[in-house]
């Protein structure tokens, strides 16, 4: 027996929260890349992992600043919104950490 699904909401998922979302996981992605990298070369990388670090950094700052601002609009989901903010705020502490790590 095929189950019904009712939408009883026009409501759609929230642009921001989606952009922001992908901006985490490109974040994820640069900071795996920079960690490749660093391994590859026994912790002498230098202009290779910091740049991948960089970007990884810049897209999890990016990505927590629209996922906060996407709360603001009216009648969406907000599903992305708290995934996207959530994993680029995690990130964006991370990617800080290690930097204060190698000060």
């Amino acid at each position: 027996m095929a189950k019904h699904r009712y939408k009883f909401s026009d409501k759609k998922h929230s642009v921001g929260g989606a952009i922001s979302t992908m901006l985490a996981l490109a974040a994820v992605i640069f900071f795996v890349i920079s960690v490749r990298f660093s391994f590859a070369a026994r912790g002498e990388g230098g202009d290779n992992v910091g740049s991948a670090a960089l970007a990884s950094t810049a897209f999890a700052v990016f990505g927590l600043v629209v996922g906060l601002m996407s709360y603001k609009e009216s009648n969406r989901y907000r599903t992305f919104s708290f995934i996207g903010s959530l994993s680029s705020g995690i990130m964006t502490i991370i990617m800080v950490m290690l930097f204060l790590v190698g000060i």
